[in-house]
């Protein structure tokens, strides 16, 4: 089955809010459980020495302390050079939760994650039992396979910005305002808004989700020869299209 490298928040990329240390376990047993070799790493520049050897990356780290500022540190430029490599190279990537506001330091990493927390716009409700649905049109996407419907103890992110690409999954419904909460970015990326707590991953349908959305990202290479194959396949017709419109020549 496939390596997993789960980074979980601490130090620069953690919080005070957030039991990096607990969610990150509960994603690496279910992940487990599923045949896979899930390993979690603290947040350390070193802990992504290993992600050329992965096969998916999953981000559970935070926004770090608000109160800090983003001093330049060399050695996690080149930790998010290695990520940089990873996701180009067409390889999965899995963010968790407080994935939105992870990386404030790096101002790529919302357009390859698919959008951002936006403090002072985004929020949430008080955590508690909630129900996030497919929205409209996105029940049939394969990374919601077995999944009709979300209920679990959780926070409910709201007013997210959302890059216009990416393909909305899962949606919260609060103050009659549907709020998306879960999205495709590309052929490899999904942000998955749930897991404030190990308490979220108690939820049956909630670990059907996650098991959904990783079996979806590691089928990346299958979707790419798909691709390919039809762009190859439509170059092919219009260069006939061209040849037959073209006018003879003597």
């Amino acid at each position: 089955m496939a390596r997993v490298l789960i980074l979980s928040g601490a130090g620069r990329y953690g919080d005070a809010w957030h039991n990096f240390d607990e969610t990150s376990a509960a994603v690496a047993q279910i992940l487990t459980d599923r045949g896979h070799q899930a390993v979690v790493r603290r947040s350390c520049p070193e802990a992504l020495d290993t992600l050329p050897d992965a096969d998916l990356l999953v981000v559970n780290t935070g926004g770090g302390d608000p109160e800090e500022g983003w001093d330049y540190i060399p050695a996690w430029s080149r930790a998010h050079a290695k990520i940089l490599d990873h996701w180009e190279s067409g390889k999965p990537i899995l963010g968790l939760h407080t994935a939105a506001n992870t990386f404030c330091d790096w101002e790529l990493w919302p357009t390859i994650l698919g959008g951002k927390w936006v403090p002072g716009v985004s929020g949430h409700p008080e955590r508690s039992y909630a129900v996030f649905e497919p929205m409209p049109g996105a029940e049939g996407h394969p990374a919601l396979r077995g999944v009709d419907q979300v209920v679990c103890y959780d926070e409910r992110y709201s007013n997210l910005v959302i890059d216009p690409l990416a393909t909305p999954l899962l949606f919260h419904e609060t103050s009659e305002e549907f709020q998306v909460v879960d999205w495709v970015m590309g052929n490899n990326v999904i942000y998955d808004g749930l897991g404030h707590s190990g308490r979220s991953y108690e939820s049956a349908s909630r670990r059907m989700l996650l098991c959904s959305e990783v079996s979806w990202l590691l089928n990346w290479k299958k979707r790419l020869a798909v691709q390919e194959a039809r762009k190859a396949e439509e170059d092919r017709k219009a260069g006939e299209e061209r040849l037959v419109s073209s006018p003879a020549t003597a």
